[in-house]
């Protein structure tokens, strides 16, 4: 019971699942400083998206952990061009209010890179 625990204390350590979930909380939580309102942040569309943050911490910090030229790194830049097409030109059509401007994706860009590089490649925990 206590070494399932610990294991899941592992998670902390892995950096690239950091990146992802902060730049996510990163880009939500502007969002609510900007709008004032506390309902934002649950909220699909504005400045910044919060899905491009996400993704851009991802990619940026397994750039940092596996190299620029890893294949996975590859993946997950792939994984974020699809992910800020889709914000960008497809929910705009399904509904008004859940896209995002070009502008609003590249600030969401911006978060996770941000968030990336000021996290260590390796977060050292214990």
């Amino acid at each position: 019971m206590l070494s399932t625990f610990y294991s899941m204390l592992d998670l902390f350590k892995n950096t690239a699942l950091v990146a992802t979930v902060l730049s996510f909380l990163v880009a939500q939580l502007i969002k609510v400083f900007t709008s004032k309102r506390l309902s934002t942040f649950k909220k699909y569309g504005g400045m910044p998206s919060g899905h491009a943050a996400a993704m851009s911490g991802l990619a940026f910090s397994l750039a940092r952990c596996t190299g620029y030229d890893s294949p996975v790194t590859a993946v997950a830049t792939a994984l974020l061009m699809v992910v800020v097409a889709d914000a960008v030109n497809l929910r705009p059509y399904v509904r008004e209010d859940l896209g995002h401007t070009w502008p609003q994706a590249f600030a969401g860009i911006g978060v996770g890179f941000v968030v990336a590089h000021l996290l260590p490649a390796r977060i050292p925990l214990w």
